[in-house]
């Protein structure tokens, strides 16, 4: 994002919107940590929802970087880990999304379709990486299974933050990043290879239990 007023707009409005949640977060809240007026504010965005509008496409366009396909056939635990970080840093970066699904999707339709859509296409990614690694030898995992495990680890990816708040597991952005990624790997661990199961252990005792 350039340095320009629109984009500082932007910005801030996600910092704030991740910290208090969009819907305890007010234009004027925007503008004073900004540093400009309410007025310069509506000369950008007329509405709050044109701010949501504006996030939730730069949200489609990181999301559509996380979701590019793997090469199957040369797919490795490294890979993965990989593409762990990217999901993961995307969803940190754009946490108020998933926080405040069922006020934002009430508000704005487009949130409901476009998480739907990474909800999806998510679960997809995932199967295709159990798939990738079971054919290469490094999971031993059933083609009936990969399914079923894909749509868990989305279910941990997505919404283990929501279950963490919950349950009064409080914490960073970053923190709750370290317990996902740890969950993940170590719901991959009944299934791994001989050959990759000290090294999928390792992974998963770097992030925490």
């Amino acid at each position: 994002m350039r340095g320009d007023t629109r984009n500082r707009i932007l910005v801030t409005s996600l910092l704030l919107f991740n910290e208090h949640g969009e819907p305890h977060t007010s234009t004027n809240d925007i503008a004073d940590e900004v540093d400009i007026s309410p007025g310069n504010l509506h000369y950008h965005f007329r509405k709050k929802s044109q701010i949501v509008d504006a996030l939730l496409e730069e949200f489609r366009a990181d999301a559509r970087r996380v979701l590019a396909p793997p090469q199957v056939d040369a797919v490795t635990i490294d890979d993965f880990w990989m593409f762990l970080h990217l999901l993961l840093e995307c969803t940190a970066s754009y946490r108020f999304l998933f926080r405040d699904l069922e006020t934002l999707a009430e508000s704005y339709p487009g949130v409901a379709r476009a998480l739907g859509h990474f909800a999806k296409g998510l679960a997809a990614m995932f199967e295709l990486y159990l798939r990738g690694l079971s054919a290469n030898g490094l999971l031993a995992m059933g083609d009936d299974d990969a399914p079923i495990i894909a749509r868990n680890l989305a279910v941990i990816a997505l919404f283990s933050d929501r279950f963490d708040t919950l349950t009064g597991k409080t914490g960073s952005a970053d923190d709750s990043a370290l317990r996902i990624a740890g969950s993940i790997l170590n719901a991959l661990k009944p299934f791994a290879a001989d050959s990759e199961s000290a090294y999928i252990d390792d992974l998963a005792a770097h992030y925490g239990r």
